[in-house]
């Protein structure tokens, strides 16, 4: 029973190759003589295939449709991670603009704002 939890956590994983040569081969041997076992791979396999006939049949983006849409979110925060407190913090973040996809760290000190470093690459940089 305990090795069906184990191979059970890696079926998702054989069913889409993912698995080292070890593990793959340890599925293999334990899929032989476990019925309960197969009958999830092919549960997980239906669902793949379901998954995968899905995306297909979804209609493609237009070209220049991912540059249309950073475009219209320029200036848009999209990361920010904040440290400290109001007496001393960090803050390293990013944002959205036409012209690429700027980093910053800032540093609060008393609760004023000091920029320690903007990177701005341009876009196709």
């Amino acid at each position: 029973m305990k090795d069906c939890e184990r191979i059970r956590e890696l079926i998702a994983w054989y069913a889409t190759g993912s698995l080292r040569r070890a593990e793959s081969a340890a599925v293999t041997g334990h899929l032989a003589c476990c019925e309960a076992c197969r009958e999830e791979l092919a549960e997980t396999l239906r669902l793949k295939v379901g998954v995968e006939s899905e995306v297909r049949r979804m209609p493609r983006l237009p070209d220049g449709a991912w540059k249309r849409v950073v475009a219209s979110v320029r200036g848009e925060p999209i990361a920010r991670i904040d440290v400290g407190s109001f007496l001393l913090g960090f803050t390293l973040g990013a944002r959205v603009r036409r012209s690429g996809v700027p980093v910053y760290g800032d540093m609060r000190l008393l609760g004023r704002k000091i920029r320690l470093f903007n990177v701005e690459k341009e876009a196709g940089e």
